[in-house]
C-alpha cells in the first residue's frame, strides 16, 4: 500500500465532507438516581459569557445540540438531591456523560463526579496510560515503564515505540539529558508508585523537541493533592534467585491555595545477567566463547518535594526538586575460550574477574508559573530547569591467562562524569472567538558535560604503568535554541493544526588527553508539522476518529555517543564513542484511527536519513570487539498497530494489541555495501477483574516474535505478569501480590552477521520474581467553613 496515496486520500475524504458533516454535535447527559420518577432540570450555558442555551426537564436522558471546540457549563437540579455543577469542553465529536445525583446533607464544599479511568485512552496527539495498575507489581519506575502496553524496552533501557530509534524520555514535561544506562539507573530509584500517568506522544507536535524523532515518553509524578492532609506509607519485597526491598513514605498538605508534597523511598536490589557469546574472530573458524556472570547490587535513595501556590485566579507559581542517590556496584567472572571450530583444540584459556564500585548523584530542580488569560484556556506558562549529574566510579580487573600460560594482567581505573543542565522555556496559548487556537513558544538549553578516566594496568614484568588507551579527558558543550507556532482550527468536523519549529544547534567537544581533538555542529533547521483529524463513522456505538500526521524532526549525536574514550567491559570488548557522527534525520507519515479516546489502529511510515545508531565492529587485527555509533545511511520502516478489547465499567476488562515494524537499511557497515531487511512483531496485553469490591485480580503481558536491537536479530521472547490487589481496614490499606515474568520466558537469544561480524548467544537476567506491596493511607480532612448555602461547587474527574 502507497502510504503517501492513503494520506492524499484522507485529506480528499476530509475535504469533501465537510457539507455532509455539518450537522451540530450531541452532548447526553445520563443521570442516575434511585428515585425513578425524579425529574430533575438541566440547564445548559455556554462559556465564557454563561450564555444560556437550553433548559430541560428529564428522567433519564436528556440531549443537547453543542458546538465543536466549545466550553459549556452543565448545572442539575432536584428536589431533596445534591446539585451539580459541571464544566464541559466539546471537541469535535458527540459526547455523552454520566451523573450521580445523591441526597442533600447539609452544606457541602464541592460534588465529585467520578468515572473510572482507562488504563489506556487518546487525548489529543498522545496516549495516555494510568501508572497505578502497573505500579502495583513493580518496585519502580523503571519497571512500570517496561509494562506500558506497545512500548519496547531492551536491556540497557532504551525505549521504542513505532521507530528503530529510541524514544526521548521527558519527566513531567521536561527532557532528561541522561545516556540510556544512566537514565536507566535514575529511574530504578524512583518508587513505582510515585508516577501517576504516562504520556506516549508518537508523533508530538511543533510544540516540542524536534530531538525526538523515536517518539517522546513522559513520565509524570504525582504531586499534592489538595485534600488538607494525607500520605502513604509503603513497604515491599520482591524475591527472585535475589531479594529487593524498597520502603518510603509520601505526604501532602494543603492550606486554603497553597500546596505542599514530600516524599522519599529506600531501595537495596540485587540483581544478576548471565551472558552467554560465541564469536568468530578469523575466517579460518577460530573462535571466543564466552560465559560471564555479573551480579548488581545497589542501594537507591530517592527524595523529592515542592510546593505550588495559587496566588489569585489567574496566576499560580510552583517549584518542585528531586533528589536521588545510587550506589551502583558490580561483580563479573568472565570466563574466556578461544578455540577451532571444526577441531575443538584449545588455543587459549583466560579467566577474568571485574569488579565496579560506583555512586551516582541526582538533582533536578524546577520553577515555573502559569497565568490564565481568559475564561477558555488562553494561558502563558514560563519555568526555569537546573539539573546536575554526577557519576564516580572505581573499577579493578584480573586477567588470568590459563593457555598459553603468561603472568597475570591487573588494571583499575578512576571515571568521573559530570554534567550541568540548565533551560529556559516559555509557551504561549491564545483562544481566539474565530475558535483559532495559537500555540507558540521559545526554548533555550544549555547543557555542559565533563568525563575523565584515569586507568593503569599492572604486571609482574614491567610493573605499574599509566593506561594511555582508557585514559582521558573530555569536554562536551550543547546550546539549542528553539522556536515554534502552530494553529489549529475545526472547520465543520475537520481539525487542521499546521506547525513549524525552528531550532539552532551549537555543539562543541573536545578531547584533552591522551591526544587534543574536537569536534564542531552548527546549524539551524525547521521542522515542518501538520496533523488532520476527522470523525469517520459509528461502529458498535463507538464513533471512529481518523488522524493523519505528518512530521520532521531531527536526532543530534549526544555526549556518550560523541566520547572517543573507550570503556573497559571485558578483554575482548569495549565502548567507545565516534566524535564523526551526523545528525540524522527523520520524516514520518501516520494515519491512526481512536474509538471513544481508545487508540485502535495505526499505520505509517519512518523515512530516516544519515541515520546514527548502536553498532559491534570487530578491530581485523586484535579481534577485539567495540561497540560503537556510526551513520550507516537510510533507512525506511513500515509499521502499524491494531489495539481492541472490552472498556472499563464493568468487573473485567481487558484489552489486546499487535504492532508490526519493518526496517530496511542501505548503506555501509564496517565499510562494507549494506542491504538488510527485518520484520518484527510485538504483541502485549492486559486483563483486570474485579472479583469484590475489595479484591482486584490483573495479569498484563508481552511477546516479542523477530526482534531487532542495533543489528542483533532477537528470538522470541516475552512475560506475563500477574497480581492480586486486596483493600482492607476501610479501604485504607492495599495487600498486593505480584509474580513477574511468570513462564520465565524472558530470556533473550540473539545472533547478528553484518560485516566484519558474525557471533551469537544469550542473555538472562533476574527476572521471575515474586513480591507483596503493604501501603497503607491516611488522611486528615481540612476542617469545614461554615457557608449560608451551596452554590455552583468544584467539579473534579478523576
Amino acid at each position: 500500500m502507497n502510504f503517501y496515496k492513503l494520506l492524499l486520500a484522507f485529506v480528499a475524504l476530509c475535504c469533501t465532507g465537510f457539507l455532509a458533516q455539518s450537522q451540530s454535535l450531541q452532548l447526553n447527559v445520563i443521570i442516575r438516581t434511585i428515585d425513578k420518577n425524579l425529574a430533575p432540570t438541566v440547564s445548559l450555558l455556554q462559556l465564557p459569557d454563561s450564555v444560556l442555551v437550553a433548559t430541560k426537564v428529564a428522567k433519564a436522558t436528556i440531549s443537547f445540540d453543542v458546538k465543536a471546540n466549545s466550553f459549556y457549563l452543565i448545572k442539575i437540579t432536584a428536589v431533596g438531591k445534591q446539585s451539580i455543577t459541571k464544566n464541559i469542553e466539546v471537541h469535535d465529536s458527540s459526547l455523552s456523560i454520566t451523573v450521580n445525583l445523591s441526597d442533600k446533607i447539609g452544606n457541602l464544599e464541592a460534588v465529585v463526579v467520578v468515572s473510572k479511568k482507562p488504563l489506556l485512552k487518546y487525548e489529543d496527539d498522545k496516549t495516555i496510560v494510568d501508572a497505578e495498575p502497573l505500579a502495583n507489581s513493580s518496585t519502580n519506575a523503571y519497571e512500570v515503564l517496561e509494562k506500558v502496553p506497545g512500548a519496547v524496552v531492551d536491556q540497557d533501557g532504551n525505549v521504542y515505540l513505532n521507530s528503530a530509534t529510541p524514544a526521548t524520555i521527558y519527566i513531567n514535561g521536561r527532557e532528561v539529558k541522561l545516556s540510556a544506562t544512566d537514565l536507566a539507573s535514575m529511574l530504578k530509584s524512583l518508587p513505582a508508585n510515585s508516577i501517576t500517568k504516562i504520556e506516549i506522544l508518537r508523533n508530538p507536535s511543533a510544540k516540542y523537541d524536534a530531538a525526538s524523532s523515536g517518539g517522546i515518553v513522559n513520565i509524570v509524578l504525582k504531586k499534592g493533592v489538595k485534600l488538607g492532609t494525607n500520605g502513604s506509607v509503603n513497604l515491599a519485597s520482591f524475591q527472585g534467585k535475589y531479594n529487593t526491598t524498597t520502603a518510603g513514605f509520601n505526604i501532602n498538605k494543603s492550606i486554603k491555595k497553597t500546596n505542599t508534597y514530600f516524599s522519599y523511598q529506600f531501595t537495596k536490589r540485587n540483581n544478576f545477567e548471565e551472558l552467554n557469546t560465541t564469536r568468530l574472530l578469523s575466517s579460518d573458524n577460530t573462535k571466543l566463547q564466552q560465559q560471564s556472570y555479573t551480579t548488581y547490587p545497589t542501594i537507591n535513595h530517592y527524595a523529592g518535594g515542592g510546593i505550588d501556590a495559587e496566588l489569585n485566579s489567574k496566576l499560580s507559581i510552583g517549584y518542585d526538586v528531586r533528589f536521588t542517590a545510587n550506589e551502583n556496584n558490580s561483580h563479573a567472572i568472565n570466563g574466556n575460550l578461544i578455540s577451532q571450530q571444526a577441531s575443538g583444540n584449545q588455543l587459549g584459556v583466560i579467566n577474568a574477574l571485574i569488579n565496579n564500585s560506583g555512586s551516582s548523584y541526582y538533582l533536578g530542580n524546577n520553577i515555573s508559573a502559569k497565568y490564565k488569560i481568559d475564561s477558555v484556556g488562553s494561558e502563558l506558562s514560563s519555568s526555569i530547569d537546573y539539573n546536575y549529574f554526577n557519576s564516580k566510579n572505581f573499577q579493578q580487573y584480573n586477567n588470568r591467562f590459563l593457555l598459553p600460560a603468561r603472568p597475570d594482567l591487573d588494571g583499575d581505573g578512576n571515571t568521573n562524569n559530570n554534567k550541568n543542565i540548565l533551560t529556559f522555556k516559555s509557551d504561549l496559548v491564545v483562544k481566539l472567538k474565530a475558535k483559532y487556537t495559537i500555540e507558540t513558544g521559545a526554548k533555550y538549553n544549555y547543557a555542559a558535560s565533563t568525563n575523565s578516566a584515569m586507568y593503569f594496568t599492572e604486571t609482574t614484568a614491567s610493573g605499574r604503568k599509566t593506561d594511555s588507551f582508557q585514559t582521558n579527558r573530555f569536554r562536551y558543550n550543547e546550546k539549542i535554541f528553539a522556536g515554534y507556532l502552530q494553529v489549529s482550527k475545526t472547520f465543520f468536523t475537520v481539525t487542521f493544526k499546521p506547525g513549524i519549529r525552528m531550532e539552532t544547534t551549537d555543539i562543541y567537544g573536545k578531547q584533552l588527553f591522551p591526544k587534543d581533538t574536537s569536534l564542531s555542529i552548527r546549524r539551524t533547521d525547521f521542522f515542518p508539522y501538520l496533523y488532520i483529524r476527522r470523525d469517520i463513522t459509528k461502529l458498535f456505538g463507538f464513533m471512529l476518529t481518523g488522524n493523519a500526521i505528518y512530521r520532521r524532526s531531527i536526532s543530534r549525536p549526544y555526549y556518550e555517543a560523541l566520547n572517543p574514550y573507550p570503556k573497559y567491559i571485558d578483554q575482548f570488548l569495549y565502548d567507545v564513542g565516534n566524535p564523526n557522527l551526523k545528525p540524522q534525520f527523520t520524516t514520518n507519515y501516520e494515519f491512526n484511527i481512536i474509538a471513544a479516546d481508545f487508540p485502535v489502529f495505526s499505520i505509517g511510515v519512518n523515512d530516516i536519513k544519515d541515520i546514527f545508531t548502536n553498532v559491534t565492529y570487530q578491530d581485523d587485527v586484535t579481534k577485539i570487539a567495540y561497540r560503537t555509533y556510526d551513520n550507516l545511511g537510510r533507512n525506511k520502516e513500515f509499521y502499524f498497530r491494531v489495539a481492541g478489547g472490552i472498556p472499563p465499567g464493568g468487573k473485567y476488562f481487558f484489552y489486546l494489541g499487535a504492532q508490526y515494524n519493518r526496517s530496511h537499511y542501505t548503506g555501509l557497515y564496517q565499510n562494507k555495501p549494506l542491504e538488510y531487511t527485518r520484520g518484527s512483531w510485538v504483541f502485549f496485553t492486559y486483563h483486570n477483574f474485579k472479583a469484590s469490591p475489595t479484591l482486584n485480580l490483573s495479569l498484563h503481558g508481552f511477546m516479542r516474535l523477530r526482534g531487532l536491537q542495533n543489528f542483533y536479530e532477537l528470538n522470541n521472547f516475552g512475560a506475563l505478569n500477574i497480581n492480586a490487589n486486596k483493600t482492607i481496614l476501610k479501604k485504607k490499606a492495599n495487600i498486593i501480590l505480584s509474580i513477574n515474568d511468570i513462564l520465565k520466558t524472558n530470556k533473550v537469544d540473539f545472533s547478528i552477521d553484518q560485516s566484519g561480524i558474525s557471533a551469537y548467544g544469550s542473555r538472562v537476567n533476574d527476572t521471575r520474581k515474586i513480591g507483596i506491596t503493604l501501603r497503607y493511607n491516611f488522611g486528615i480532612k481540612p476542617k469545614e467553613e461554615k457557608k449560608e448555602g451551596f452554590d455552583a461547587p468544584a467539579d473534579t474527574n478523576n
